[in-house]
């Protein structure tokens, strides 16, 4: 399998959607032997050509191939039911919500994230004056400006 790559972030020709570098990073989370990876079009073999394959690490082996036009959820779906080969059409149905909700959980992971980062910033800078939800606060976090009342702080 030496034809397979990971995406390179420095080559502008190499672009993967957020939703599959989000898939990617769920699917690490749900099996640590298990890799996204990308084939650039000049070293895909297969004859559908398709771009994404989700590799065992341990063998080096595909377990899946996909493309753009998958939708991430069905692919995690289809890696989750494949656990268990002759699964239900109950079990499927099954497979497909939790990977729905590893999305969700994994989406509003990455904007409390960001939130801290930003409440971190907040609290860590050294600006004279900052603005915060519409008010202006002074380098020790006081409201400062013409409409405060300063007998209520």
């Amino acid at each position: 399998m030496s034809n397979i790559f990971i995406p390179n972030t420095n080559d502008v020709n190499s672009w993967v959607s957020s939703k599959f570098e989000l898939l990617a990073e769920i699917v690490q989370d749900y099996d640590r032997w298990l890799e996204l990876r990308w084939i650039p079009p000049e070293n895909r073999t297969r004859d559908d050509k398709k771009p994404y394959v989700v590799v065992d690490t341990r063998t080096n082996y595909p377990v899946i191939y996909a493309s753009e036009l998958d939708v991430p959820e069905q692919i995690l779906a289809q890696i989750i039911g494949g656990d268990n080969k002759n699964g239900t059409v109950l079990s499927k149905l099954e497979a497909f919500e939790a990977a729905q909700k590893l999305f969700q959980m994994r989406e509003f992971l990455d904007k409390m994230e960001q939130a801290a980062d930003e409440a971190k910033f907040m609290i860590d800078s050294p600006l004279n004056t900052v603005r915060f939800n519409g008010k202006k606060f002074d380098d020790q976090r006081r409201p400062v400006g013409p409409a405060i009342d300063r007998k209520h702080l």
